[in-house]
Formats: structure tokens, sequence, C-alpha cells
């Protein structure tokens, strides 16, 4: 479960670097692949609880 909650703790690192972009386009594109990726950790989760 460590390495979740650490998995979780990278994507929040992406998402905070992600929003100094200029791009909005980048950042959408981005965020969208960070919320997809906290869905798969939380399914991930919930199996091993």
């Amino acid at each position: 479960m460590k390495i979740l909650a650490d998995a979780l703790s990278a994507l929040d690192d992406v998402e905070r670097d992600s929003n100094r972009l200029r791009s909005k386009e980048l950042r959408e594109a981005i965020q969208k692949k960070i919320d997809e990726q906290r869905e798969a950790i939380k399914a991930l989760c919930r199996l091993y609880n």
C-alpha cells in the first residue's frame, strides 16, 4: 500500500509542476492523464483492501 500512496504523491507533484505550463491544452491533457491514473490507483487500493 505504501507504493500506491507514493504513486499518489508523485501524481500530486506532477500536477503541481504541470500547473506552471503556459499551454492550456497541454495542462488539460496532462490533467486528464493524472485523473485517469488516480482512478486506476484508487481501483488498486480497493482490490487490496
